[in-house]
C-alpha cells in the first residue's frame, strides 16, 4: 500500500502541536527543503504505512513460505536453555 503519491487532496486534519513540536517540525522540514504541511504529511504517512504492514504483510519467496507454514503445523520443540532462562527469577522483580 503506497499511499504517499500525490492525489487530490480533499480531506482535512488539524492538529495542535506545542511551540517546541512545531519548530522541530519546522526545522526537519527546512533541512529536507519541504513545506511544514508536506513534510508532516509525508512523514506521517511513512510511519503508518510502516505501522501497519509490521502488523499485516508477511512477505516470502514461495520456498521459505511453504516451509514457514509447514513450521506452524509442528509441535513445539523445548529448548532446554529458554526453559532454564524463563526459570530464573527476573532481574525486573
Amino acid at each position: 500500500m503506497n499511499t504517499t503519491k500525490q492525489t487530490t487532496k480533499n480531506a482535512r486534519i488539524d492538529l495542535r502541536v506545542s511551540h517546541a513540536q512545531k519548530a522541530l517540525l519546522e526545522m526537519a522540514a527546512a533541512s529536507q527543503g519541504k513545506k511544514l504541511s508536506d513534510f508532516v504529511i509525508s512523514s506521517s504517512t511513512e510511519a503508518a504505512e510502516s505501522t501497519l504492514a509490521d502488523q499485516s504483510k508477511f512477505f516470502l519467496p514461495e520456498e521459505q513460505m511453504k516451509k514457514f507454514l509447514d513450521s506452524l503445523e509442528e509441535e513445539p520443540t523445548e529448548i532446554q536453555g529458554l526453559k532454564d532462562l524463563f526459570a530464573r527469577k527476573s532481574v525486573f522483580e
